[in-house]
């Protein structure tokens, strides 16, 4: 699956269907920018790799790494009939120009352009949402910075949790956001790693500082690393 379609599955496409908005490309500050974004009025496809979005991205956008070949036809399947703006990170102004000309061809509007892989935008002071990783052993020696977040469905906690984990459905945790504390750190863990992905780039997008373990559980019990079943 291709990984902006991960990386989006907390966006309400419904929510942004049917919108017809327009604005002059370049014509937007940043705070103006992040307005938008964050009321969905403009959708922000962040072309660079998946590790560099990971590092850091602006909160909202989506992860759409550029390829020459059907990335266009991609984004326009998965807007899936929506009129909505575009804006673009890129990490050069050759890679944000050819995935502005791509979009174009299939009837795609961008809007706004960032071409510099984020730097004025760290510079005006914007924020920046980051996602860090971590193998399960760095969490076991660190266990006790980190309260636990595991994502999977409750049929699969049967074979094994984490000790004190917080056991939470990945489509439940944007009805449960106000039991978090921005003040701790959170490590997001599910079978393989891929949802956890998911949950953590929800999470740090809202704010709260989160690492994905990667492997999962299945890495975690094949290391031989303390585990408890429910009663």
């Amino acid at each position: 699956m291709p990984a902006y379609l991960l990386a989006v599955i907390f966006w309400d496409v419904k929510v942004i269907r049917g919108k017809q908005i327009r604005y002059p490309i370049g014509n937007m500050d940043y705070a103006s920018l992040l307005e938008k974004i964050q009321s969905q009025e403009i959708v922000v496809l962040d072309t660079r790799n998946n590790h560099d979005f990971m590092k850091a991205h602006i909160p909202g956008s989506v992860n759409a790494p550029f390829s020459a070949y059907g990335w266009a036809r991609s984004i326009k399947s998965w807007l899936d009939g929506t009129k909505i703006a575009l804006g673009l990170v890129a990490e050069t102004h050759e890679i944000g120009a050819k995935a502005a000309e791509e979009l174009k061809k299939v009837d795609l509007e961008v809007v706004e352009a960032i071409s510099d892989s984020l730097a004025k935008w760290k510079e005006d002071g914007q924020p920046i949402s980051s996602v860090g990783e971590m193998a399960p052993d760095d969490l076991y020696r660190e266990f006790d910075r980190y309260t636990v977040i595991d994502v999977r469905e409750p049929y699969e906690w049967q074979s094994g949790t984490i000790k004190n984990s917080l056991k939470i459905p990945m489509n439940e945790l944007p009805s449960r956001l106000d039991e978090f504390n921005k003040s701790d750190r959170y490590a997001i863990v599910c079978a393989h790693g891929n949802r956890s992905e998911i949950a953590a780039l929800f999470l740090a997008d809202n704010g709260l500082n989160v690492a994905n373990v990667l492997g999962g559980m299945q890495r975690w019990i094949s290391e031989q690393l303390p585990i408890e079943f429910e009663e």
